[in-house]
């Protein structure tokens, strides 16, 4: 009798180990490394809509531990209510007022009292619902107003009812509530997958605010009517610590500053872009890409156009971006890769990236044909990304992958989605 209630009491109360040693053991088993603060460009070659799924995976697992560890006892409890915070996910406007009245209590575990949306450095709103209310935006530019040390802000969320479909802009209290809460702290804002978007006028409002941006990814901004006054046009902030951006090449406008021949991001290392029908190479593209990109590392390229044209993108990365290492290209299938292809003479490694999950053995085969012909003076790696496809290659193309990788003309090394050889 007197074991069982030692061992309830042990169970209740945790060994009397200093609060220090206990924060840092919350902070080991609930932090996901990268996803909770920006620490400098990621490796990941993927296409962002997959990146994304993966890492609301890791923070749904990250918040799974938190509930648990705050409901072990009230100590605890004190203790772990800046975890718990750190990383919010808005999935449904039904939750936005409760997370408003949570966001207003003060943590009772700090040294010293803070709400609790002090601790909060990433913001996802991810909404899939039909439809969402001004009222509803109302609601979340409350709550982001706070979070004044917000790092990370990935926006997905759906039209307004009376939003005309072209226009599918951001409401501007959104953004403001951005811009007067947590500019300084911010580091990367996209709304690449948000059928809303901010208009011009706001985005440049949102970046004169946010001095240490590194990642911006909101490759189209929404139309607005106080887009036909050019005297009252924003011009481009100098960014000096925006290091990656995602542009479309169709809509380059909104980025381009009253002096075109100034550069505005001279810390860019990562540039992301889609090409869209029809081809756009325009000089004004080209310009920019020379004056901005000349020290761009990483280029990923969304290429949905018609195979002949994507050595002309090629050709351009080859003239305008001479430190470029590493390039990543996403496209429909295996056969948009043509044979005599010639890369940028600075790329070593090429990543490829094909959306289809499963491809007959012609596609394999001109894959393959077309790596055997490929120029690129320095090239080391050719990476295939798709997992699915390189699992379809060994278990289903045995036969073809051998034959193919038997050769001796490909000079570089073939891997598969992880790193290791296609065929070891």
């Amino acid at each position: 009798m007197t074991s069982a209630i030692s061992d309830d009491s042990t169970t209740r109360n945790p060994p009397p180990f200093p609060p220090e040693l206990w924060i840092t053991i919350f902070g080991l088993a609930t932090d996901v490394p990268g996803l909770l603060s920006y620490d400098g460009p990621t490796s990941c070659d993927l296409p962002r809509p997959l990146v994304k799924e993966h890492e609301r995976k890791l923070l749904k697992k990250s918040f799974i531990t938190k509930r648990n560890i705050i409901l072990v006892c009230r100590s605890w409890h004190a203790l772990a209510t800046k975890f718990l915070y750190r990383s919010v996910v808005v999935t449904r406007t039904a939750t936005l007022s409760s997370l408003l009245v949570a966001l207003d209590r003060r943590s009772s575990g700090a040294a010293r009292s803070v709400h609790v949306g002090w601790w909060t450095r990433r913001l996802d709103v991810l909404i899939q619902d039909d439809h969402c209310e001004a009222s509803d935006y109302a609601l979340l530019a409350n709550i982001i107003r706070r979070f004044p040390n917000l790092s990370i802000v990935n926006l997905s969320m759906p039209m307004l009812p009376d939003n005309d479909s072209w226009l599918r802009q951001l409401p501007e209290s959104v953004v403001i509530a951005l811009v007067e809460s947590c500019g300084p702290s911010l580091r990367v804002f996209d709304c690449s997958e948000s059928i809303l978007r901010p208009c011009r006028e706001d985005l440049m409002k949102l970046m004169a605010a946010a001095p240490n941006l590194s990642v911006l990814r909101c490759p189209i901004c929404s139309p607005s009517a106080r887009d036909k006054s050019p005297c009252a046009r924003l011009d481009v902030p100098v960014m000096t610590k925006l290091q990656s951006v995602s542009l479309m090449s169709v809509f380059l406008r909104d980025y381009l500053p009253d002096d075109r021949d100034a550069n505005h991001f001279p810390a860019l290392r990562k540039l992301t872009y889609d090409c869209i029908p029809p081809p756009f190479l325009d000089h004004t593209w080209k310009h920019f890409v020379r004056l901005s990109c000349a020290n761009v590392t990483t280029v990923h390229l969304d290429y949905s156009l018609q195979p002949d044209c994507l050595q002309k993108e090629l050709d351009l990365l080859s003239e305008c971006c001479l430190s470029l290492n590493d390039l990543v290209v996403y496209i429909r299938s295996w056969t948009v890769i043509n044979p005599n292809l010639t890369l940028p003479p600075s790329v070593s490694y090429l990543g490829l990236h094909s959306k289809l999950r499963k491809a007959p053995a012609f596609h394999f085969k001109q894959l393959f044909a077309a790596l055997r012909t490929v120029s690129g003076l320095n090239l080391k790696i050719v990476r295939l990304l798709h997992a699915d496809a390189v699992e379809d290659l060994r278990e289903n193309h045995r036969a073809l992958l051998e034959s193919e990788l038997s050769t001796s003309c490909i000079t570089f090394h073939i891997e598969d989605n992880e790193g290791p050889l296609l065929m070891a």
